[in-house]
């Protein structure tokens, strides 16, 4: 008897879990949930020039999040990689430069036209 109620246990547990990986959506039909992976976007960004400031540069979701800090420094250009919809923020000045799109993929931004 007990391996009854062990075996019943078991396939409702396993049922249970299964259930939790499908949506009903609208037209009543069963969809597996999709869990997106987020894009990773590589790029560089050249410092100030001229203007002579050394940027601090962190990549989160939000200023003051993710991975900090980098310098990137007046004369140099540094490669950076972050996830689509993150941003790339000055970690000393507490501003967004740009947020991270698919189309900056390669690119090399310039830091002296943000500042």
């Amino acid at each position: 008897m007990t391996k009854i109620y062990l075996f019943v246990s078991a396939v409702v547990l396993v049922g249970l879990s299964l259930t939790s990986f499908v949506v009903k959506n609208n037209d009543d039909e069963l969809k597996p949930i999709v869990t997106s992976k987020k894009t990773r976007v590589n790029f560089k960004l050249r410092g100030t020039g001229s203007k002579n400031i050394a940027v601090k540069i962190g990549i989160g979701y939000q200023v003051g999040s993710g991975s900090c800090c980098s310098t990137v420094s007046p004369n140099s250009t540094n490669g950076f990689s972050g996830e689509v919809g993150d941003v790339v923020y000055d970690a000393e000045r507490k501003r967004v430069i740009v947020k991270i799109y698919e189309g900056l993929e390669g690119q090399t931004l310039e830091l002296k036209d943000y500042y």
